[in-house]
């Protein structure tokens, strides 16, 4: 657990990554319930794909994978910022 907290806050320092945690307190606010990956492709269309232990789905629907998206940007406005996600990752790792 230490060793993937550290890669967590040396991969935040990366100049094209965004690192927030959604607490899990979020209850009902949280917008997904599985990992959502949603892709913008060559053509600029999106697409995304969810994934739980039995099955993925892929979903090339525009108005779905658009309710997607306006999802996660609802779950960012929740989540904390990258300093405090860091500062959050830092702290329990200290108390490992």
């Amino acid at each position: 657990m230490a060793a993937q907290l550290d890669h967590l806050v040396e991969f935040a320092s990366e100049p094209t990554v965004r690192l927030q945690l959604a607490l899990y307190t979020l209850g009902e606010d949280r917008a997904f319930d599985l990992p959502v990956s949603i892709l913008t492709l060559p053509d600029r269309s999106l697409i995304s794909y969810a994934e739980s232990a039995h099955q993925g789905r892929l979903e090339r629907d525009t108005n779905a994978v658009t309710a997607e998206l306006a999802a996660y940007y609802q779950l960012q406005t929740h989540a904390l910022s990258q300093a405090d996600s860091v500062a959050m990752i830092r702290e329990l790792r200290r108390q490992l």
